[in-house]
């Protein structure tokens, strides 16, 4: 199983690559629209590459998917927007996106931008320990 900081390395050239942004200037807090520059373009080759890097499975909808397992049977958005309880569930499934921009009003189509090096380090290790657990299955 790989460690948090060696997926974070190999996700460094990744993002040099699709941003061309030094790998010095990468911090798993940055965010990727505002701190490092990333559209929403950026964003899908970057997944693309992470699938091919670390042979694991993006979908478009991760979030909306991790904080859906815990919303039994609530509801997610209405009009475009996430509801309170969305939000609170969004906030205990992904605490390395930033709490203080997961509020009331936000719209779905919002969340990318809110995305940060550390979602995609920790979404990676838990595709591989899922992945790792089905294999010793």
């Amino acid at each position: 199983m790989m460690t948090e900081h060696e997926i974070f390395d190999r996700i460094k050239p990744l993002l040099k690559e699709v941003l061309g942004i030094a790998p010095e200037n990468i911090r798993l807090e940055s965010v990727l629209v505002t701190d490092l520059g990333a559209e929403s373009i950026d964003l899908l080759d970057l997944s693309f590459l992470i699938e091919e890097t670390f042979n694991v499975t993006i979908e478009g909808n991760e979030i909306e998917r991790e904080a859906g397992k815990r919303l039994s049977g609530g509801v997610y958005e209405k009009d475009g927007r996430l509801t309170d309880e969305a939000l609170a569930e969004i906030r205990k499934a992904l605490p390395e996106l930033d709490a203080s921009k997961l509020v009331k009003g936000l719209r779905k189509a919002e969340l990318p931008s809110l995305l940060t090096v550390q979602f995609f380090v920790n979404l990676i290790a838990r595709k591989l320990a899922a992945k790792e657990g089905a294999n010793h299955a």
